[in-house]
């Protein structure tokens, strides 16, 4: 923020790109590394596991705290965005091109190199879009003003602020090679698969920028923040992230991986009615439904996981 501060870039600009890919550079940085490597499974579960995580894990732990306030423009911009990339995502990895229409297939189902663009196309579209919202909307314009003041670093150098960027990437890179390294090792010692350590362990630890932020939110009294944090950082999730991957190498549905999707869709698809609800707000029964769903989600994955067994 500093650097691109200092190069004269406005704060939308900066907030819209720098502030709000930061939350999800743990999961950029393990998937560019699980894609390069060949291990797609682990990045299929690790995106798809953590937008489940931040509906149902976080949203939930975060409504238990305090009801969420649902801003008006939420519902009718990003939302809607969320539940469009999602459904993008299901149509580029079972669809397919055959006879000059479209064909759906569980069977080798893959987000291929081709999808990938499409996903960081709409990334892209989704980006300019809510450049254009912000541009109308003197209120986003301002929050982002003051995130991006708030994370200025007043009388610090241009000297250390490209070290600490350096550093910062050097770090995360690090970061994302080890805990591939970990995921992929832990996968072959508990007997399970990939995509499961990427949709339990893996999705929750890079989830924590989120969860943190959302709780932090909350105990502020911003409980306003915390399901646009979750929406943005799914949507991130779904076009950038992935998209990046499938970029990198295609990503096939891994075994299992079909009940993942639906999942991912099913916790999207409810946190509609969940926001339109109660005066526009999260209450904290549905949190609890939310975190309900999450934790008998997780015990079955294990329970299948381990053949039924303890």
């Amino acid at each position: 923020v500093r650097i691109a501060d200092r190069l004269g870039v406005e704060p939308l600009v900066i907030g819209l790109t720098v502030v709000a890919t930061g939350t999800s550079a743990p999961e950029l940085a393990l998937n560019g590394v699980a894609a390069l490597n060949g291990n797609t499974a682990l990045s299929f579960g690790n995106v798809v596991g953590s937008n489940i995580a931040n509906i149902g894990l976080i949203l939930g732990i975060a409504a238990l705290m305090s009801p969420l306030a649902v801003k008006a423009t939420l519902i009718k911009r990003e939302l809607p965005m969320m539940l469009v990339a999602t459904g993008l995502t299901a149509a580029l990895v079972y669809g397919e091109v055959e006879g000059g229409g479209v064909v759906f297939r569980e069977a080798g189902a893959s987000l291929g190199r081709m999808g990938g663009a499409g996903l960081l196309t709409g990334f892209v579209a989704f980006l300019a879009l809510t450049f254009v919202f912000a541009r109308r909307d003197k209120a986003i314009a301002a929050e982002f003003a003051e995130e991006v003041g708030e994370l200025r670093g007043a009388g610090r150098s241009l000297a250390l602020a490209w070290a600490m960027t350096l550093g910062g990437l050097a770090m995360l890179l690090g970061g994302g090679w080890l805990a591939e390294k970990g995921a992929v090792e832990s996968a072959f010692e508990l007997g399970v698969s990939q995509e499961v350590v990427g949709l339990t362990i893996v999705a929750v630890a890079t989830s924590l920028p989120e969860l943190v932020t959302s709780v932090i939110a909350v105990r502020k009294g911003h409980v306003d923040l915390a399901v646009g944090n979750v929406v943005g950082s799914n949507i991130f999730n779904l076009l950038l992230i992935l998209g990046v991957t499938g970029a990198i190498a295609p990503v096939g549905l891994p075994e299992g991986g079909t009940l993942a999707v639906v999942v991912r869709g099913v916790c999207s698809v409810l946190l509609v009615p969940f926001c339109w609800t109660g005066s526009r707000t999260v209450s904290r029964l549905e949190g609890a439904v939310l975190l309900a769903m999450y934790a008998g989600y997780m015990g079955y994955l294990v329970w299948t996981a381990k053949g039924g067994g303890a």
